[in-house]
């Protein structure tokens, strides 16, 4: 197989014995073929697919209704799982080319419309299920704080509480219209788990109230409150501590007394993690085994093909001669059983595909509202583009960053560039990279453009490298600049694509506005405000 899986367990009624019911992560361009044998002779009962692993909607759609006849024929008393993994964040959940683009969970937010959120969640559903997909691991419902990755604050509806919870609400349920289950990523919980896991059981239960009432846990307690059946990632790498069986049993506590005990979470929880990172003291194929102990109710099973194999098989030993096991996995058995009666059956499961259904022009119109509606400026006054001649220079620095996808542009800030280059016909896009910074190409252009538009995307990121070498250089050209006798002042725009708190430091003299992504409907959408055509109506999700 070569990609991760996850995996739950089920009982089988001929041999009343446990075996794994799973859910392998597909390759891109691998033939259903290649995972028959998980799925009839060890029961993997769920399949899930990586947004950059379709390489088409027919294809997709051929592999789901495969799958699932493989699952029929093989007497699976339900249907299988198929779902997808969120690949930068949610919206572009096909791939790009393919599936519409909508706002990311931050622009969303920033648009402070719950009503948007929902048929965001519809329109992506709709798409969804068009393909055969019944099941997607997101949204997130952790609040951007200031221990969030840069990279990852996108994914995220904000620092709110409120806000996180009424939009995250408001997506699970537009999914959920179109027949699709979302799996919220759980990862509020983490702190707590931090907190608790060198406790005993009963200093656990004295602090659970405590914990309650923290910011981070009101998403949270609010989708298992509303949402008590459906899946949850509540998962914590329990290859991160020493001792391992004893964290695993702690952990396994914590959830009892969080989610079973305060929250009254009925649903089945599902883990995040698939491969020890490299110097874990644990190797990839006993971490399923782990994750099974700590409470957790679906699996990944590791990448490699040996070591998925190997790792079913020590389930099944456990299963087989450990009464604790045993019982981890009745209960597993039973929460996920109830989790797909709630929106799987049989004949929607291999009912024909709709394709054709990805693309919708309505979509890409809605789509388009909701970008605009996102756009934040973080300054006062209108743009100062707007009243400059056409024929001025504008020069357009944007950042060397990572492609979304293998098929989006070269350049991600293409479409920007474009876009501007339709108002200003002396528009200079001149990229810079991080290593090189400015170059002897930059500062030319630096000395005469009428105004200069600064890109910047998650420059705070521990990831990637420093953009803040070329902020300095570009505000210190610029301020000698128009420090000059008779020097008209240069007209300065910078734009957030990626993290809003890029933004946060003083820029003076600049004019900042947010797009929070750099789609191409995002970098569109603040085209016309950066040009004074459109208002900024967005509001910071904080």
């Amino acid at each position: 197989m070569g990609t991760p899986s996850i995996c739950v367990v089920r009982r089988t009624d001929k041999c009343r014995q446990f075996q794994p019911l799973g859910n392998p992560i597909k390759d891109d361009h691998e033939d259903p073929s290649s995972i028959r044998s998980l799925i009839t002779e060890h029961g993997i009962g769920c399949v899930v697919f990586r947004c950059s692993d379709v390489p088409d909607p027919a294809r997709i759609a051929d592999s789901t209704l495969q799958l699932q006849q493989y699952a029929r024929e093989a007497s699976h008393e339900q249907p299988l799982t198929i779902g997808l993994k969120k690949s930068d964040g949610l919206y572009d959940h096909v791939s790009f080319g393919l599936g519409s683009q909508f706002p990311y969970p931050m622009s969303l937010a920033a648009g402070h419309s719950t009503a948007t959120t929902f048929q965001t969640g519809r329109a992506v559903g709709k798409e969804l299920a068009s393909i055969g997909l019944s099941w997607v691991l997101a949204p997130t419902l952790d609040l951007l704080s200031d221990s969030t990755e840069p990279l990852d604050a996108s994914q995220t509806f904000g620092s709110n509480p409120a806000i996180v919870r009424d939009h995250a609400t408001a997506l699970i349920q537009g999914l959920a219209a179109e027949g699709i289950s979302a799996c919220p990523n759980a990862h509020p919980a983490w702190p707590f788990l931090e907190v608790f896991r060198s406790q005993s059981p009963a200093e656990l239960a004295e602090n659970v109230e405590e914990v309650s009432q923290t910011p981070e846990f009101t998403p949270l307690a609010n989708f298992c409150a509303t949402h008590p059946h459906d899946s949850l990632q509540f998962g914590e790498p329990v290859h991160d501590f020493p001792e391992l069986e004893d964290t695993a049993h702690a952990i396994r506590a914590t959830r009892e007394f969080i989610l079973r005990g305060r929250c009254r979470y009925q649903g089945p929880t599902v883990s995040s993690v698939a491969e020890a990172p490299e110097g874990a003291t644990v190797c990839d194929k006993h971490l399923p085994f782990l994750t099974m102990l700590s409470g957790l109710n679906m699996v990944k099973l590791p990448k490699d093909p040996e070591a998925k194999l190997e790792s079913i098989k020590i389930l099944e030993a456990a299963v087989m001669s450990c009464p604790l096991c045993a019982r981890l996995v009745r209960e597993s058995a039973a929460r996920v059983a109830k989790f797909k009666t709630h929106f799987l059956s049989w004949p929607k499961a291999l009912t024909s595909r709709q394709p054709e259904s990805l693309l919708l022009p309505n979509h890409h119109i809605f789509a388009q509202h909701a970008y605009r509606a996102s756009i934040t400026a973080v300054s006062d006054g209108a743009s100062p583009l707007r009243g400059l001649a056409p024929t001025s220079i504008l020069l357009l620095l944007t950042p060397s960053v990572p492609r979304k996808h293998p098929n989006s542009p070269s350049d991600p800030f293409e479409p920007l560039g474009r876009s501007l280059s339709t108002s200003f016909s002396r528009l200079r896009h001149v990229p810079y990279t991080l290593s090189a910074g400015l170059t002897e190409i930059h500062r030319p252009f630096l000395q005469r453009a009428a105004a200069v538009i600064l890109v910047l995307c998650n420059i705070s990121s521990a990831l990637i490298e420093s953009q803040d070498e070329v902020v300095s250089a570009v505000q210190s050209i610029l301020r000698a600049r128009d420090a000059m006798p008779g020097q008209q002042r240069t007209r300065k725009v910078v734009i957030g694509a990626g993290d809003p708190r890029d933004l946060r430091d003083d820029f003076p003299g600049w004019w900042g506005v947010c797009c929070y992504d750099y789609s191409r409907g995002a970098l569109e959408a603040v085209t016309e405000v950066v040009l004074g055509q459109k208002e900024a109506t967005g509001v910071l999700p904080a």
